[in-house]
C-alpha cells in the first residue's frame, strides 16, 4: 500500500492506495468512503482488509479522509458534507489518474454510503457501481440515533444510567466535533435526495438488525438504477459503549461486500 497527500494546498487529503500487481491488474478501481466520527474508527480495519483483498484479485483500491478528518488537514469542525462531497469527487479523479482504470466501483457504509451515493451528482465520470452499507437516508433519524449514543457514552463515563429527556446534538457526538453547517446538512439527508440519474447499479447492504429503506430503494429504481438489497447475517450496534471500542470485522458483511463489490453487472 501507498499512502499519499493529494488536493489543493489550502485542502490537503489523506489517501491510501493498494495497487494490484501488474500482472493481475483487472482495470476496476475501487473507492472507500468513510461514515462519520467513531463508526469510522470501526470500520477502518475492515476497510483495510478488503483493499488488500481486492488487490491481490486484481483491483486497484483506495481509502482516504474528508478534510477535518483522520490524516487529512482541518479540525473536526470543518468538515461540511458539501465540502465532503468535493472531497470524494477529488479522491475519485486520483485514482482514476493513478490507477488508469476504465471501471470504477464506490463502497461506503453509513454516512459514507450516502456522500458516494451523492457524490454521483456532479463528477465527470461517476462509478459504474455503487455497495452501501445501511446508507443514511434519514437524516433527522440519524441524528436522534447520533444523539442517544453520545448520550450514552456521557452517561457510561460518569458511572450513571441513561435517563430522561435526551438532549439534542450541540457540538459534539461521541468524542468528534460537529460544526452547525454540518448539523443542518445532516438533517437535510432523505432518500429523494440522494439518488441521482447517474447511479447505475446499486447494492444496498443490510445486516440482520437492520432493514433496507424501501422509500431509497425507489429512489434509485426511479432515476433508473437496476437495485440489488443483498443481506448479511451479521447483528450489531452501531452506537454502543461496547461497539465503540472495538473494530468492525464481521466476516458476513467482508465477505458480502465483496461479493457485491467484484460480482457480475446487475441484470
Amino acid at each position: 500500500m501507498t499512502p499519499f497527500r493529494f488536493g489543493p494546498a489550502a485542502r490537503q487529503l489523506y489517501g491510501v492506495i493498494h495497487p494490484p500487481s501488474p500482472s493481475t491488474a483487472n482495470g476496476t478501481a475501487v473507492l472507500f468512503f468513510n461514515p462519520l466520527g467513531q463508526e469510522a474508527v470501526r470500520v477502518h480495519r475492515l476497510q483495510r482488509i478488503l483493499c488488500e483483498r481486492l488487490a491481490e484479485r486484481g483491483f486497484s483500491a483506495m481509502r482516504f479522509d474528508y478534510f477535518g478528518t483522520g490524516e487529512s488537514a482541518g479540525d473536526d469542525e470543518d468538515g461540511d458534507l458539501l465540502g465532503w462531497l468535493d472531497d470524494a469527487r477529488r479522491a475519485h479523479a486520483e485514482l482514476l489518474r493513478r490507477s488508469r482504470a476504465t471501471r470504477s466501483v464506490w463502497v461506503g457504509a453509513r454516512l459514507g454510503g450516502t456522500i458516494a451515493a451523492m457524490a454521483v451528482d456532479g463528477t465527470a465520470r461517476p462509478a459504474d457501481r455503487l455497495v452501501l452499507w445501511e446508507p443514511i437516508s434519514d437524516g433527522p433519524a440519524y441524528l436522534d440515533e447520533l444523539a442517544r449514543g453520545h448520550a450514552a457514552a456521557l452517561a457510561e463515563a460518569d458511572g450513571r444510567s441513561l435517563n430522561g429527556t435526551i438532549p439534542a446534538l450541540a457540538d459534539e457526538a461521541i468524542g468528534f466535533g460537529l460544526g452547525k453547517s454540518m448539523l443542518a446538512q445532516l438533517e437535510g439527508i432523505d432518500a429523494l435526495g440522494i439518488a441521482s440519474e447517474g447511479c447505475r447499479e446499486v447494492a444496498i447492504l443490510a445486516s440482520a438488525a437492520h432493514e433496507v429503506d424501501a422509500a431509497l430503494v425507489r429512489a434509485f429504481e426511479s432515476v433508473g438504477a437496476a437495485v440489488r438489497t443483498p443481506r448479511a447475517d451479521q447483528a450489531f450496534d452501531w452506537l454502543t459503549e461496547e461497539a465503540m471500542s472495538t473494530a468492525l470485522v464481521p466476516a458476513p458483511v467482508l465477505e458480502a461486500l465483496a461479493t457485491q463489490i467484484t460480482g457480475a453487472p446487475h441484470a
